[in-house]
């Protein structure tokens, strides 16, 4: 919650629009919302839940992801079971999926339904890429985009800083 606190505060000191960015395990509606791997899984509210309480439509959550690559250690492909597996179906290296938009009743039946998404963070070991996920909610609670990505690469600098 201190992470959301700080950032309702940082916006009613400066009134400035904020762009928070973080793991989907924090941006995400999540309300409540399951990390694993953890023993047991850990089950509870994050900053994005309280920061859509108390923004409301004005907090805006995109979800980011990806179906493989490199960050830096190797990431395969996720488990079909998982709803990345199915937005790197798609063929496109990259695109943005309102999650809103009206769609066909199989599709909003999909987005509506609770899933797994992978969930990598400073703690990830590829060989149990299956353990490593978020769950407990659907696509359409946690987010209100995703902008999902076929392959990431580790960071690249764009120049070079001269001294």
């Amino acid at each position: 919650m201190s992470l959301a606190e700080d950032t309702i505060r940082w916006h009613e000191h400066t009134g400035d629009k904020i762009v928070y960015w973080g793991g989907l395990a924090h941006t995400a509606n999540g309300n409540p919302r399951t990390v694993s791997p953890s023993s047991p899984p850990m089950t509870h509210r994050n900053a994005g839940s309280y920061l859509r309480e108390h923004f409301g439509a004005g907090y805006v959550s995109i979800g980011l992801t990806f179906y493989h690559g490199m960050a830096p250690y190797p990431v395969p492909a996720p488990p079909t079971e998982f709803a990345d597996a199915i937005l790197g179906g798609t063929g496109l290296d990259a695109y943005l999926l309102d999650l809103h938009a009206d769609s066909p009743a199989s599709v909003r039946t999909w987005l509506d339904t609770p899933t797994k998404t992978r969930l990598i963070g400073p703690h990830y070991d590829p060989d149990d890429n299956a353990a490593y996920h978020l769950s407990g909610g659907s696509l359409a609670d946690w987010f209100d985009a995703i902008l999902h990505t076929q392959e990431v690469t580790p960071i690249r600098f764009l120049s070079h800083a001269k001294s």
